[in-house]
């Protein structure tokens, strides 16, 4: 499945997606975990899943199953919503603080892998970027670069307040022919 040597367990995760899908909420499998799904990390401490809805109504489908609620702190705009003891990390309204403006993160699934809806490197990249991450957004840019980046994520990401030297190197990233062609 995933190009991982450690992971967390995946049934927390898969249940995750499935009471959450089932509710019609769109969930994507972001972090170390989509970068082991692409082949550019060998590790993931926890799963991140983002979703564009509120922490209430994330719970709210999670019902009967212990979670931490986290609200938004430091660099982070968005709230978190935790299960597994930490092993699974649902980020709602991903947003990062960018000096005075908030970057929002919109979810994006790209493909599926094992029932894993998987988000966008994109927007992964972006995210990176802002969170000072380097060794990660740099892999997901060489990725980017030889695979081609997907114009609609990118336009999508252009509407954020993005610093000018990242939106200039979203803008130099070369576009994918085709979703299709496009492995995730």
């Amino acid at each position: 499945m995933f190009h991982l040597k450690s992971a967390p367990p995946l049934g927390p995760l898969l249940e995750a997606v499935n009471r959450l899908e089932s509710a019609g909420l769109v969930v994507a499998l972001g972090g170390s975990g989509l970068l082991g799904a692409l082949g550019l990390a060998e590790e993931a401490h926890d799963w991140d899943l983002t979703a564009d809805a509120a922490p209430g109504d994330v719970a709210a489908q999670l019902a009967g199953v212990e979670i931490e609620r986290i609200g938004s702190s430091g660099i982070h705009a968005d709230h978190k919503v935790r299960l597994a003891g930490g092993a699974v990390e649902i980020i709602c309204g991903f947003a990062i603080r960018s000096g005075e403006s908030v970057v929002r993160i919109p979810t994006i699934v790209t493909a599926r892998r094992d029932g894993i809806p998987l988000g966008s490197p994109e927007a992964w990249a972006v995210a990176y970027a802002l969170l000072g991450r380097d060794g990660k957004l740099e892999r997901l840019m060489r990725w980017l670069a030889a695979r081609g980046a997907d114009p609609g994520v990118i336009a999508r990401l252009r509407v954020e307040p993005l610093p000018p030297a990242l939106a200039a190197r979203l803008e130099s990233l070369p576009r994918a022919s085709e979703r299709g062609a496009r492995p995730g």
